[in-house]
């Protein structure tokens, strides 16, 4: 089975059916389930320092829960 590594919120746009196209600079011939990861990326420390950057950051993630879960 292959798996898909996608950053969040699109490994759980797909999860739920909302997200249907991904796109990737390679072609594949691969037809077939897949297992989605939901990959981490790192955010830079200038963000996390940022007040506003982690209030908005927060309210997005409070959104995605509330629209999509």
């Amino acid at each position: 089975m292959k798996v898909l590594s996608l950053t969040e919120p699109y490994a759980t746009l797909i999860k739920l059916g909302k997200k249907k196209i991904e796109t990737r600079s390679f072609k594949t011939n691969y037809r077939g389930e897949l297992y989605i990861h939901a990959s981490s990326t790192k955010i830079p420390k200038e963000w996390k320092n940022n007040k506003e950057f982690v209030y908005v950051f927060q309210f997005l993630l409070l959104l995605l829960k509330y629209f999509l879960i």
